[in-house]
């Protein structure tokens, strides 16, 4: 590609010189047009003449000669020969215009601006400059005339000067020049960085399985990808969008205010959120995760939104539920028949030997806990525990519960105590609240070791009841503190201790906290303990979920 740079720079080189030669020769043309007027008697002298026609041949080489078929710098004679004609012009008029010779610029120029060293261009534009102030003096010498001779370097000086100051003039903007093409080279490949980075991301976008939705602050869309146009298709009728989107019940339309990318721009932040797309069996389940997007300010500027399909694990999730619950219900008439003709056996008028009313008993017992973990089972089929709330002092429960589980207590070796400060009054289900209480005191009681304590706490506010159940058992992880209230979770301690338990009391336990309006929450560590706490709603506060629950009960 060498040969390609190379006749680049010769043809602007030859534009170059168009460019110097072509006001060269207008200024000539237009001085010798107006010398009959202006400038008697300059047409009349040959040597003018002589110059005036090398000057009009030199340019018509300019155009004529394809100077990039010819060897490298040929087309530098054309400003060597300015240099001769200059000297004929300025000779020729010397007495009428003397000042031709600064005409000498325009070939000095050119000369400078060539691929010449510059230390030849200088040596040219000086011996050429001085070629036109010491033509007139050619051939003769008069002792006299010393003062002219001397003056004839006048021209040259300032000629070297003007190339000198060309040079600079040159070489800055040559370093500018390559300045601007290092930064549009520079710029170039960032922009081809971004575009190869734009389909990265387009790719990745598209390949994932999870609908993803970037907006501004007004709302409109500045990214998606393939799977949530889908799910947006799935969500419009006729293109009007959202018109099918619902809340988890899968009938109840979701307003506009509380769809994900609307939460998401009032600045909410949330994961998991779950609701339904689309009509009829086209339905589909969609876990939402949504974050604002803040500049530096902390002000909203946008929004991403997150959707996978879930469909298929929700429904696997109700699969389950309904199987729980059918088994359960097959389970508990049997097992109630089982232990009735138990009972039968042990009250029977003739008494069984004392061995095998023992083993009646185990009989009994064994079907008894099994009973219980058939209750357990239906207590978690269903999505939601019904409870039947009344105002009720929840420092009586508490203490009712404590008293209930004491003995419980004692032969495990392990200390129960209340601090509750009387009353606490609010409206709970006082059976189920006594349901969870048992369940966290016997989980606290059965993992506390020997010797241990187990407070029970209360503490109320404006707003809210916080009921505290402390140990200073074996504690759990913080990862398994939070997955401890899922169906039949049991830590890893638990099992390796063979600590009895099916995993659902906690389960049931949240539930029904739920239920009421209120959370329940964990915080243990390993061998430091564990903490449960229960937020409960204070009398007429209480939560739209309880409010549910009321309708539902009625």
């Amino acid at each position: 590609m060498s040969w390609l740079s190379a006749a680049a720079e010769r043809m602007s080189i030859g534009r170059a010189g168009i460019l110097c030669q072509v006001p060269l020769t207008l200024i000539v043309v237009v001085l010798s047009v107006t010398a009959p007027v202006l400038r008697p008697g300059l047409m009349s002298d040959p040597t003018y003449e002589v110059g005036f026609s090398l000057i009009l041949v030199l340019l018509a080489l300019c155009v004529v000669v394809p100077w990039n078929e010819l060897p490298r710098n040929t087309v530098l004679a054309i400003p060597l020969l300015d240099f001769v004609a200059i000297a004929l012009l300025r000779t020729g008029a010397l007495d009428i215009q003397p000042a031709l010779g600064v005409l000498a610029a325009f070939p000095v120029l050119w000369l400078m601006l060539s691929p010449l060293p510059t230390w030849v261009a200088l040596l040219c534009t000086g011996a050429g400059s001085l070629i036109i102030t010491a033509w007139p003096f050619l051939g003769s010498f008069e002792p006299s005339r010393l003062a002219s001779y001397a003056g004839a370097l006048l021209l040259p000086v300032l000629m070297l000067c003007i190339g000198v100051v060309i040079h600079f003039l040159s070489a800055d903007a040559q370093a500018r020049e390559a300045e601007i093409e290092r930064k549009d080279r520079e710029l170039k490949d960032l922009l081809t960085a971004a575009i190869d980075r734009e389909r990265v991301l387009t790719a990745i976008l598209n390949t994932v399985d999870v609908g993803l939705t970037a907006v501004d602050a007004h709302g409109t869309t500045t990214l998606t990808n393939r799977q949530q146009e889908l799910f947006n298709r799935l969500a419009s009728d006729d293109g009007d969008r959202d018109t099918h989107v619902y809340s988890q019940d899968r009938v109840t339309l979701l307003p506009p205010d509380r769809q994900p990318v609307h939460r998401a721009l009032a600045g909410e932040t949330f994961t998991d959120e779950l609701i339904w797309v689309g009509g009829g069996d086209a339905q589909r389940a969609l876990s939402t995760a949504a974050r604002p997007i803040k500049n530096a300010d902390g002000g909203i500027t946008g929004a991403l939104v997150a959707c996978s399909d879930v469909t298929e694990l929700v429904e696997a999730v109700a699969a389950k539920d309904t199987f729980i619950s059918n088994i359960s219900h097959e389970f508990h008439a049997p097992l109630t028949s089982v232990l009735g003709y138990l009972e039968l056996v042990l009250e029977d008028d003739h008494p069984l030997p004392a061995h095998l009313a023992g083993y009646v008993d185990v009989a009994g017992r064994n079907a008894e806990r099994v009973l219980h973990l058939v209750a357990d089972l239906l207590s978690t089929a269903g999505d939601r525990v019904r409870v039947h709330p009344r105002p009720v002092d929840l420092a009586a429960v508490i203490e009712m519960s404590v008293r209930s589980n004491r003995l419980r207590a004692q032969k495990n070796g392990v200390r129960l105590r209340a601090d509750v400060h009387s009353p606490l009054w609010t409206l709970i289900d006082p059976l189920r609240i006594s349901q969870v209480l048992d369940n966290l005191l016997s989980n606290a009681i059965k993992y506390s070791p020997m010797g241990g304590l187990v407070i029970v706490r209360a503490e109320e506010t404006e707003s809210e009841i916080n009921l505290h159940v402390d140990d200073r058992g074996m504690g759990m992880t913080e990862q398994e503190a939070r997955q401890v209230f899922s169906r039949f979770y049991r830590t890893p301690a638990a099992r390796r201790a063979d600590i009895d338990g099916a995993g659902l009391g906690l389960a049931i336990t949240k539930s029904i906290v739920e239920s009421h309006g209120g959370s329940i929450r964990c915080t243990s560590s390993p061998g430091k303990g564990s903490r449960f706490t229960v937020t409960l709603p204070v009398n007429g506060d209480v939560s739209r979920s309880l409010h549910d629950s009321l309708e539902d009960s009625v």
